[in-house]
């Protein structure tokens, strides 16, 4: 038996800050989620897989477009065609609601509902089983998982969850709620960023398909599964048409925009990468250097490279120390400032926002916040 377990589709994602790129550029981003999706179903095709599990997010909102939806069903009938099913669950970007689609998928898909439940087939004489649920709001703050059945009398058994571990927001769990269950395989989405959390069974979040901004760096893909004498193996497969990547340089007394130029361009080597670069120690350079990056003009002056320059990022480190009493008050600013608490009630309207919610509850949200600042003060400070 094979299938293929894929998450985080995003289709339709509009993808920010991509204004100074070509039209061109600018248009094939945007269509590089469904590119990716091609690949899915394709790979389905070639290999001659039973099935595809889909866990959550396909579309990148609930008010998911005509497009994407003709496209999904296009897609869905080609693997028809070739007896390949699709067991689709929807997760907090496409969450589940009454009357929200316009096209009907046809009779080889099915899209599980708000209630957990479970679906049948046989796939290579394997009588097998596959539970989940769909969102049905954009967040689910309880443990869904309680509500799982047990392994049934199936000859293997698929979760399908979209959720994180010990994520409040997201259908909370932990990895050994999982494993009480029995399941043969749990197939997760939500994290966009591929990882094993357990084998035997597997525990596998797939990770997006497709990485949409600086943040998601590296290839991503989806998982290849092939059960024999219901011992599972796993092959990630890449589908990523454009890789985020984060890199650096250090900065130099003696910079020049020639000599700076030089060596951006010996970091933009590999093709359809989309490049942040932190430049470290940012107040050695001269004045007119720091302006002319600040005004963003260095970032079309690489259009021939096969790298793409998405971003520079100046770092400032201290010219001097901060003085012993600089620095007493600096730790205690921070302590006070840097409080989550205090940052969601500034204003409930912002943190009522879903975007600007999901980055705050981010693990690393204050420290980046933290790192924000120190840079802003050291620029001022070595300024002055």
């Amino acid at each position: 038996m094979k299938f293929i377990h894929a998450a985080d589709l995003h289709l339709d994602t509009p993808f920010s800050s991509i204004s100074k790129f070509s039209k061109q550029l600018q248009e094939n981003l945007k269509q590089s989620t469904y590119t990716v999706a091609k690949k899915v179903f394709k790979t389905a095709i070639d290999q001659q897989v039973d099935f595809i599990i889909l866990a959550g997010d396909t579309f990148d909102d609930t008010d998911r477009s005509l497009e994407a939806q003709m496209f999904l069903r296009d897609e869905f009938e080609q693997l028809n065609n070739f007896g390949i099913k699709v067991y689709l669950i929807y997760g907090n970007h496409d969450y589940f609601r009454d009357n929200f689609s316009v096209i009907n998928f046809p009779n080889n898909v099915t899209v599980f509902g708000k209630d957990v439940s479970t679906a049948e087939l046989i796939a290579d004489g394997l009588h097998v089983g596959i539970t989940g649920f769909s969102y049905y709001q954009q967040h689910v703050n309880q443990n869904v998982v309680a509500t799982y059945p047990s392994h049934g009398n199936f000859d293997y058994q698929i979760g399908i969850l979209h959720a994180g571990v010990m994520d409040n927001n997201y259908s909370p769990f932990k990895i050994s709620d999982l494993l009480s269950k029995g399941y043969d395989y749990w197939a997760l989405g939500h994290i966009h960023k591929r990882e094993i959390l357990h084998e035997y069974p597997y525990i596998i979040y797939s990770g997006n398909t497709q990485g949409r901004n600086q943040n998601e760096t590296g290839i991503k893909g989806f998982y290849l599964l092939e059960v024999k004498n219901k011992v599972t193996t796993a092959k990630f497969i890449p589908s990523s048409v454009y890789t985020w990547q984060n890199k650096s340089l250090n900065a130099s007394e003696d910079e020049t925009i020639d000599s700076l130029i030089l060596k951006i361009k010996n970091l933009l080597l590999d093709k359809n990468n989309l490049v942040t670069i932190d430049i470290n120690n940012a107040q050695k350079y001269a004045a007119d250097v720091v302006k002319t990056i600040d005004r963003g003009e260095l970032l079309t002056q690489f259009k021939d490279s096969p790298a793409i320059l998405y971003k520079i990022n100046l770092k400032y480190g201290r010219k001097s120390n901060l003085s012993e009493i600089d620095q007493k008050y600096w730790n205690e600013s921070k302590e006070k400032t840097f409080d989550l608490n205090e940052i969601k009630d500034l204003d409930s309207r912002l943190y009522g926002n879903e975007v600007l919610r999901k980055h705050i509850n981010q693990p690393e949200f204050l420290s980046h916040m933290e790192e924000l600042v120190q840079n802003t003060i050291n620029k001022k400070y070595n300024g002055e």
